[in-house]
């Protein structure tokens, strides 16, 4: 079930693997995060993650990009959690972020 169901397989992704695609984006600053599985729908559940942050708000030009792109910005530090992204879309994601 973790190979062919996307959730599950996210889910089962280690931190230390999601820690390296954050730092070989070669964009941000590689940072700590903790998901929300289900997208919040397990109210008070968090699992620790790995992903990118950016000074500013950038949400707007993310989800604007050819593939949109969903972060989520706290205290003007836009967030990239690499737990909601397949490492295959990884390339797509360093060109959003870098506004390509």
């Amino acid at each position: 079930v973790t190979n062919t169901v996307p959730f599950w397989r996210m889910v089962a992704e280690p931190v230390a693997r999601l820690e390296e695609r954050a730092h070989a984006l070669g964009i941000g600053t590689p940072v700590a995060l903790e998901s929300l599985p289900g997208a919040g729908s397990l109210p008070g559940i968090t699992m620790p993650s790995f992903g990118v942050s950016l000074a500013g708000d950038h949400t707007g030009a993310l989800r604007r990009f050819r593939v949109p792109v969903i972060a989520r910005v706290r205290d003007q530090v836009t967030y990239l959690d690499l737990r909601t992204v397949e490492p295959v879309d990884d390339v797509v994601v360093a060109e959003a972020l870098r506004g390509r």
